[in-house]
């Protein structure tokens, strides 16, 4: 053993001194800055961390405290609405659950006549489900406050409750409903669920509308196969939850199970109590008939962005129908929120949540065709899909192939708008990420304190006319904060084969490594992009070079926050977008907490007697084998003993936690005209260790915890379901324009403005973007002095591009062109962009530099 001597390579090779390892070993250990991890205390980087990015932090919390004040609002509005006067009679009989006994409408198949039992005061009528799809007729179907109607079914049973009031009523619900499968009100004159109702089922269906027998047994809810026809016609009155309701249907009993749907339907839909879908769907959609489909997973509709069901609403011109308005709490947990309609207004809370299993959705939707249609989120309406991490965990691979199906699915996009289904958004989808897309043929408008936030995702805006924010209102994509990772997650086993050794021939030829256990620091590993010396794939090196380990890495488990800790994407399109002065889109990205904890270590024997860190060992150094300790070699038993100092070369090595910045997102201006004047928030931090380049080709995620965390960027092109596909023919400027945002209403002209974006270069230099990419088809100007962050990068494509100012962006790129290639399928096309004459122009002036 005393012959060994340790090498120095590196500073990691460096032993370890008695002192410190008998520190360690009583947990007293501080790292050595030798060893290059004398960091500040975990604590005060995580502190620095939450004080830079506040703004993140506060809108979760402001999220919280929505859900809180809602619930407490539910309780007291229950509370009222328990003790105020009814009119409905409890149970069975006239003014209640009336059966229907008209010979034009009566019709009770499927299930048993109705039973009543009275105990304690409370009425429970009860139904017995005889067949899988039961029509029930009813005269009237009133639940009073002390009745329970218990429908007793299968799960994938369901039950048609179809009202057929000669006074035409809308139906009351003051008591209870509970079923395990699915339960139909259907009463064309409206159906109403006071502020004491509660229902608890596997799905519910309220519906203002007609369904036919043959449509209800032979498709159920879904359209025909030439989706012609629509499922349920002719409303003619409203569906209200009151303040104080409860719609909750069954929570799934495993990970593998998928949950219930609420769906409201009528002239008018309106939300003031309070449903909970967990992971599954509430709808509530208004018009006269409604189309519905199945959405993603399903054979039939692979691209879609919505877990559930889609639907799609219709009605006559001039009419008053289609109104629906969230202003209670809708909680869909790893599930989806659908609002659809003429006139979508959220302006209560709206909260999805995602996790490594399942992403969470929020749609608003107005169909594309609608030129007056309008979605509107309130003032102080909470819009938001969070990150639940309810302690499950993803391989790598998981996310590559919700990544890779993404883009496959976005090549479909454009088979989905069929018949009425045109309220589809196109901007391209991750179903990796949380996504809150709303769609409106005409105008959407973010109202004052609103916030719309998906953690980490995607927010997809896509308006006929105008997108408006207005001052005070918040869209927020940050990366999640404060994700504890474990300091262990850096460590990757690799049982050395000839093939990892490949670049290394004579290692590989020796065999003396072959078939060792080696442990290699995940941090310190080189990246060799695909097309790098005829390989096809991208590949991952130890830092000396000698073990390719690419097929080793995808062997740990990461949680939600991981993958959400990088900031999202924000697309706002339409014929016009307008950012008003005070508004706020935030694109900060997040943070990880890594713990205090070991990193295992396996030492190399180098022919030349010393010793090598398997994970910085160099390529051109042959090696005899693995370190084990002094070694004791019985040629008559076959054995070898060994015993291991770890003074000679510890086996692990204790590191103090640090905190590392993920990158910001991205803005997405989709429009030919833009007046942007509200904040861009592109915050990101920076970790003591995070002093390396970013891998090129590698996403935010796939970067190793050294690497320099990128500020917020902003894009200005033409966008759709590929990604940047074109570029609209605007006059993009960036110099010194006063504000005028503050003037403008939904209403107002911008004809004056036409086809221009106008970018402050004051505010772009306060904004400190770590990216500005501009596409343009017509011309693009630099009038002003413009500074990126550090690393920023700049990409200005227009067939007319003049620089007539400083461009500053230290470490980065700036690159001007008339040359675009598209994302997606048209990207071995490329464009060049030209003026009239099919000349281009990229001119520095003399003040420009």
């Amino acid at each position: 053993m005393s012959a060994l001597m340790v090498g120095q390579a590196d500073a990691g090779s460096r032993p370890f001194s008695a002192e410190w390892f008998s520190a360690m070993r009583s947990g007293t250990a501080q790292p050595r800055p030798g060893n290059g991890v004398g960091t500040p205390p975990p604590l005060s980087q995580q502190q620095r961390a939450r004080e830079q990015l506040q703004h993140s932090i506060n809108n979760l919390g402001r999220t919280a405290a929505a859900v809180a004040a809602q619930r407490a609002a539910q309780e007291a509005a229950r509370r009222a609405a328990q003790q105020a006067a009814s009119n409905i009679p409890n149970g069975l009989g006239e003014g209640g659950l009336k059966v229907d006994v008209n010979p034009d409408t009566a019709d009770w198949r499927g299930a048993k006549d109705p039973t009543q039992t009275t105990k304690d005061g409370h009425t429970t009528v009860s139904i017995e489900q005889t067949a899988d799809k039961a029509i029930l007729n009813w005269e009237t179907f009133n639940v009073g406050r002390d009745t329970t109607v218990d429908f007793d079914q299968q799960a994938n049973w369901a039950a048609l409750n179809r009202v057929n009031d000669p006074n035409a009523r809308p139906s009351q619900i003051q008591g209870r409903i509970q079923g395990d499968g699915t339960v139909m009100i259907v009463n064309r004159n409206g159906v109403v669920f006071s502020g004491s109702s509660q229902v608890n089922v596997r799905n519910l269906v309220a519906a203002a509308a007609d369904i036919s027998d043959e449509q209800f047994t032979e498709r159920g809810l879904y359209i025909d196969t030439n989706g012609s026809q629509p499922t349920f016609t002719d409303a003619a009155g409203n569906v209200t939850v009151d303040a104080g309701a409860r719609i909750t249907t069954h929570e799934p009993e495993s990970v593998t199970q998928g949950g219930g749907y609420v769906l409201l339907m009528g002239r008018e839909v309106n939300n003031a109590g309070e449903i909970t879908t967990r992971r599954g769907q509430t709808t509530l959609a208004a018009g006269e008939d409604f189309y519905i489909r199945k959405g993603a997973g399903t054979e039939a509709n692979q691209a879609s962005t919505t877990r559930g069901n889609e639907v799609a609403s219709t009605w006559e011109a001039g009419s008053d129908a289609g109104t629906v308005t969230n202003e209670g709490l809708i909680v869909a947990r790893e599930g989806d929120i659908t609002l659809t309609g003429h006139d979508v207004r959220q302006q209560g809370v709206a909260m999805a949540t995602t996790t490594v299993n399942t992403r969470g959705t929020v749609h608003l939707l107005n169909s594309a065709s609608d030129a007056e249609g309008k979605v509107t989120l309130g003032n102080g309406a909470v819009t938001t899909v969070v990150i639940e991490d309810d302690g499950e965990t993803a391989l790598d691979n998981q996310r590559d192939t919700l990544i890779r199906q993404s883009a496959e699915m976005d090549a479909l996009r454009d088979d989905m708008i069929t018949g009425a289904f045109d309220n589809i958004g196109l901007m391209s989808d991750r179903r990796d990420q949380s996504r809150v897309e709303i769609v409106s043929g005409g105008d959407v408008v973010f109202e004052q304190d609103s916030l719309t936030l998906a953690t980490g995702g995607q927010i997809a805006v896509d308006a006929g006319r105008r997108t408006h924010l207005n001052a005070g209102s918040e869209l927020d994509v940050s990366g999640s904060v404060g994700v504890k990772v474990a300091m262990e997650s850096n460590n990757v086993l690799i049982n050395v084969q000839g093939n990892d050794q490949r670049d290394s021939p004579d290692n590989r030829d020796n065999g003396g490594l072959n078939n060792g256990d080696v442990w290699v620091d995940r941090r310190n590993l080189i990246f060799v992009p695909a097309g790098t010396g005829g390989y096809t794939e991208d590949r991952w090196y130890t830092a000396g070079g000698l073990l390719e380990v690419s097929g080793y890495l995808d062997t740990q488990g990461h949680g939600i926050g991981e993958w959400s800790a990088a900031g999202g994407t924000v697309l706002l399109g339409g014929s016009e977008v307008v950012t008003q002065t005070g508004s706020s889109v935030n694109l900060s990205g997040g943070t990880l907490d890594v713990q205090t904890g070991y990193v295992a270590k396996t030492w190399l024997k180098g022919a030349d007697g010393k010793l090598y860190d398997a994970s910085n060992a160099p390529a051109s150094m042959l090696y005899t084998g693995l370190y084990q300790g002094y070694e004791r070699v019985s040629e008559r038993w076959g054995q070898t003993d060994a015993w291991r100092s770890p003074l000679i070369a510890p086996p692990r090595q204790l590191e103090n936690g640090y905190t590392v910045g993920r990158d910001a997102g991205t803005l997405i201006i989709n429009a030919p005209t833009a007046v942007l004047e509200g904040d861009i928030v592109a915050e990101v931090f920076q970790g003591e260790r995070q002093n390396q380049a970013q891998d090129a080709g590698r996403d935010s995620y796939q970067q190793a915890q050294n690497r320099v965390a990128r500020r917020g960027r902003l894009a200005v092109g033409q966008y759709g379901q590929y990604g940047l596909e074109n570029a609209y023919d605007s006059d993009i400027r960036i110099g010194d324009f006063d504000d005028i945002s503050e003037q403008l209403t939904l209403e107002s002209d911008l004809s004056e403005r036409l086809n221009t974006v106008w970018l402050d270069a004051g505010r772009l230099n306060e904004q400190r973007l770590g990216g500005l990419d501009l596409v343009s088809g017509g011309s693009i100007s630099v009038e002003n002095d413009l500074t990126l962050a550090e690393g920023g990068r700049l990409r200005l494509v227009s067939g007319q591009v003049a620089v007539d100012a400083a461009v500053t962006a230290r470490g980065g790129d700036i690159t001007l062109t008339n040359m675009l290639t598209p994302e997606g399928v048209n990207s071995a096309t490329r464009i060049a962009f030209t003026d009239e004459d099919g000349n281009s122009e990229l001119r520095l002036t003399e003040n420009g530099q």
